[in-house]
């Protein structure tokens, strides 16, 4: 037993003395290598996290390029830019910049289309003095409002470039946020700077900034990435914003501060970490070796002095068997957890603890590598080929991308240089130069386009980056080239500037590229003296096909013409689709007048051929104008105005003829013109006033209305009759404002009236073109609603045949819902017009007028008589009331009373008189002795 003990001491001596010394050591070594693994992982973090900055950075680069590229492109369809006047924006005064004809001054199409394509903001600028405004954004400011008027940061880089007609690319503040950012100058015809072109993407990347917010060095290390003026743009999750820059601005002694730059960004990297908290960490895991180490000695004592039968399974606590086999499972890499479980404190517990914690540790592994294959996962799944070459052109690595869009195989592209593999096989010398010129270091990046030859042979263009790699020391070591088929952009490009200068529908040239033709063809013909022909071309009978067959069958008889004028003419000559049905032709080269009115003809004739359109023959005809340069010795613009003039004067000739512009007609189109301005001057002056022509029953001897009749009082010529102004304007929109001025004179006059003491219905005269409008119901209540004091029922609107019978339907929907105003309805000048029993009995009429003329000549004329007798029976049986105007003489009143019409109007009562004088007149008014004979006989 003794000797069993001395064998214990000596055993427990060094076990003691080692318990004892194990945890110092221990814990030294573990708090160094703790340190030293923090610093370690978090430099590799932080390069990783660049790699990947590096590695984005050039997928927005490329796609900024692209963006200008498509914002330039859809800019330049439109037309050269140009200034033209000014306008106002923001309360500010800019120059009127245009693309063309377009304005681009809050025209958001451009910019919004090329965002939907390529994503980020775009901008156009205008050049105003030495600032550039915005008149055209995508670019938000706080509010959500566009940042449309705000300025380019006048001291700031892209300016100065911008001054100095060179482009800018780069990050940038905008509107307090970074954005990687693309600045081309907009230039004039003459070259100078009158704009700018900008696209951007935000400094705000889903990949970065789930990147940087993943990281985390133990429990309170961080990554930061600030801009420029040392502001944090992107932070790991687990810190508060404020507390991670009081840390970076103070930076205490306590704390490591990794820091990598970002120069393409002017950004920078920052990863820190508490050194006191990385030693903590290594402290304690140093305690777990001590108490297992503790736990050990422990269990060694005990099973000394519990005797060797605990030696085994008490201090284990579990079976030997099962504890070898988790033991080699932790060998063997396999982690998992299962269902064993052991008793505290023992050899078997610590095992799965030990396993537990290894199996979180590979988890932190398997995160970090997760995040370093992104970087990689970018290269492999990028859209664009990418390949790496040495300092030798010798391509080192390329990605699935360029196997996918050159058809060479990974492995036969490694060791090959980019020209062997089909890369701009036109320029040989392209990438040597490429070499040559990377030898200075100024010299690090080519970008352009170029075409290429895939494996099977076909040649395609491609945008290729081209940039070095250089060392610490500055020497080059790599060559990393990006390209991306451009095959269906240069298409689109292609599709997009057919779609500027060709009508969709015919393909024929539009207006544009109608323009850009005849001014070639008036300078050949201003050069070489030949005759130039400018005509314009409009559809006869195209409506009727439109509107019986339907719009796709009218498109297809204007597919048809479209085909058959091209087939007329010569190859030099131009047809051109200007309207829906209008088109302009340019005959090159004529001989002389007759050689164009004769080519005009057989175009008329060709036109005027049978048509087959949804299964039905259909025939139309034209009606041609045209100008003879140089004859009409004007401007090409000119040239086609006339030829329109003309091309209108041949339908007013009854149409399907050809018709040459006449100078002298031309000059009167102008005085009418002239005329009609004049005309609609006077309302604005006060210059017309209503007469009253007094309505008398002749039977009853009383005054039963008034007709309002539109005078206008000329401050030269003195008072003009109606019939000397109204012919002028009665097809235009002008005659809408001139009629509902007269209605509201008259709601006025009444008013006055009613003051009086007299009540009488007032007529009012409605032009075709007002009664037709959809919305004239809408309109007249309205009026009616400004004067209250006025009963609708005394208001009547005479309207004529030709406006009812020009849409029968409308106007009898119209005169239905102003009925339901209180507002009744005369049929005026009955018989002069296409009368017809149909629209007679559809229209809720209830007075009818016979015109003038058959009153005063029924006298004289049987025919005359006949026509009053007839109207007057049709007004009985339709159970309307009968007026008849123009009642000169006694006589004729005389008549109608015998034919059975009772009231009248005309010289013969009164004639139209001010509004001052109708109460007085009607005051002193006494009915004609042989009208009440009559009626008393």
């Amino acid at each position: 037993m003794q000797t069993n003990i001395s064998t214990i001491k000596r055993f427990l001596l060094p076990l003691l003395v080692l318990m004892v010394a194990a945890p110092f050591v221990l814990t030294s070594q573990q708090t160094s290598h703790q340190l030293a693994n923090t610093h370690a992982v978090a430099k590799e973090q932080a390069q990783a996290l660049i790699r990947l900055l590096n590695v984005t950075d050039e997928l927005i680069s490329n796609q900024a390029d692209n963006a200008m590229h498509t914002l330039k492109a859809h800019t330049s369809a439109l037309g050269r830019p140009a200034l033209a006047g000014s306008v106002s924006l923001a309360s500010s005064d800019l120059p009127n910049l245009l693309l063309g004809s377009t304005p681009v001054t809050n025209n958001y199409a451009l910019v919004d289309s090329v965002s939907a394509i390529s994503g980020g903001t775009a901008t156009i600028f205008v050049k105003s003095g030495n600032n550039f405004v915005r008149v055209a954004t995508n670019v938000k400011l706080h509010s959500g409002a566009r940042a449309t008027g705000t300025v380019l940061d006048p001291y700031g880089k892209a300016a100065a470039a911008l001054r100095q007609r060179k482009s800018f690319s780069g990050v940038v503040k905008i509107l307090d946020e970074p954005y990687l950012t693309r600045y081309e100058p907009m230039l004039n015809q003459a070259g100078a700077v009158v704009g700018a072109y900008y696209v951007g993407f935000k400094v705000d990347m889903k990949v970065v900034r789930e990147s940087v917010q993943h990281i985390r060095q133990l429990d309170t290390g961080f990554a930061a990435i600030l801009d420029g003026d040392n502001q944090i743009r992107f932070l790991s999750s687990h810190i508060p914003r404020d507390k991670a820059d009081t840390l970076l601005k103070s930076r205490p002694e306590s704390w490591v501060f990794i820091e990598e730059k970002i120069p393409n960004w002017g950004f920078k990297l920052i990863i820190a970490y508490s050194v006191n908290e990385a030693r903590s960490a290594g402290l304690s895991k140093s305690w777990a070796f001590i108490i297992l180490g503790t736990t050990l000695g422990a269990l060694l004592i005990g099973m000394i002095l519990w005797q060797l039968r605990r030696l085994i399974f008490m201090p284990l606590g579990a079976d030997p068997a099962l504890a070898i086999d988790v033991v080699k499972r932790i060998a063997a890499g396999n982690l998992e957890a299962d269902d064993i479980a052991a008793k505290p404190n023992t050899l078997m517990a610590n095992v799965l603890e030990m396993r537990k914690k290894l199996r979180e540790s590979m988890e932190k592994l398997r995160n970090n590598a997760e995040r370093m294959r992104l970087s990689a996962s970018v290269f492999d799944h990028a859209h664009d080929g990418i390949f790496i070459t040495d300092a030798e052109m010798r391509i080192l690595e390329v990605n699935i991308a360029f196997t996918q869009i050159t058809g060479h195989s990974r492995e036969a592209a490694l060791g090959s240089t980019p020209q062997q593999l089909g890369f701009a096989i036109y320029e040989p010398e392209f990438f040597d130069k490429r070499m040559q010129l990377s030898d200075d270091s100024e010299s690090s990046e080519w970008r352009g386009e170029t075409w290429n030859r895939r494996v099977g042979g076909e040649v395609y263009p491609v945008w290729l980056d081209v940039f070095v790699v250089r060392n610490d020391a500055q020497q080059l070591i790599n060559y990393v080239g990006l390209f991306s088929d451009i095959t269906e952009a240069k298409q689109h490009q292609q599709n997009l500037e057919r779609m500027a200068y060709h009508d969709s529908l015919t393909q024929l040239p539009n207006r544009t590229l109608l323009s850009d033709r005849l001014h070639q063809a008036f300078s050949r013909a201003e050069r070489t003296g030949e005759l130039l022909a400018v005509c314009c071309l409009d559809l006869d009978g195209f409506k009727p096909v439109n509107d019986s067959l339907g719009h796709e069958a009218g498109d297809h008889l204007l597919i048809q013409l479209a085909e058959r004028m091209n087939k007329c003419l010569r190859e030099s000559d131009t047809v051109a689709r200007t309207g829906g049905d209008e088109f302009a032709l340019l005959l090159n080269g004529m001989l002389n007048a007759e050689e164009c009115k004769l080519t005009l003809e057989r175009l008329l004739t060709a036109i005027r051929a049978p048509y087959l359109v949804a299964g039905e023959s259909v025939t139309i005809s034209s009606s041609i104008g045209y100008t003879l340069f140089p004859f009409d010795h004007s401007e090409p613009d000119t040239l086609l105005r006339h030829a329109d003039q003309a091309m209108y004067q041949a339908k007013l000739n009854g149409g399907s003829c050809v018709q040459q512009f006449d100078a002298e007609h031309d000059r009167e189109f102008r005085d009418l013109r002239q005329d009609k301005e004049r005309i609609e001057a006077a309302l604005v002056n006060n210059e017309f006033c209503l007469y009253y022509q007094p309505k008398v029953d002749m039977r009853l001897g009383k005054v039963v209305g008034m007709e309002a009749l539109v005078r206008w009082q000329h401050p030269d010529i003195g008072l003009r009759a109606p019939v000397t102004f109204l012919p002028m304007i009665e097809n235009t929109d002008f005659s809408i404002k001139l009629g509902e001025w007269v209605i509201r004179q008259a709601l006025g006059q009444m008013i006055i009236w009613q003051k009086q003491d007299f009540d009488i219905q007032v007529s009012v005269n409605i032009s075709a073109r007002h009664m037709i409008q959809e919305n004239f119901t809408g309109r007249l209540a309205q009026i009616l609603s400004e004067f209250p004091q006025v009963n609708p029922v005394n208001l009547e609107l005479e309207i004529t045949e030709t406006a009812a019978i020009e849409d029968v339907s409308g106007v009898v929907h119209t005169m239905n819902g102003c009925k339901l105003l209180g507002v009744s309805f005369a049929l005026d000048d009955f018989g002069v017009g296409y009368s017809s029993l149909t629209y007679l009995r559809r229209l809720p009429v209830e007075v009818i007028k016979i015109d003038r003329s058959f009153v005063y000549d029924m006298l004289q004329d049987s025919n005359d008589l006949a026509m009053v007798a007839g109207i007057i029976s049709l007004g009985r049986d339709f159970r309307c009331k009968i007026v008849a105007e123009g009642v000169e003489t006694a006589e004729h009143g005389l008549q109608l009373l015998r034919l059975g019409c009772t009231v009248a109007q005309g010289f013969g009562i009164a004639k139209p008189m001010s509004a001052d004088k109708v109460s007085t007149w009607v005051k002193a008014y006494q009915p004609n002795e042989i009208w009440t004979q009559l009626s008393k006989s």
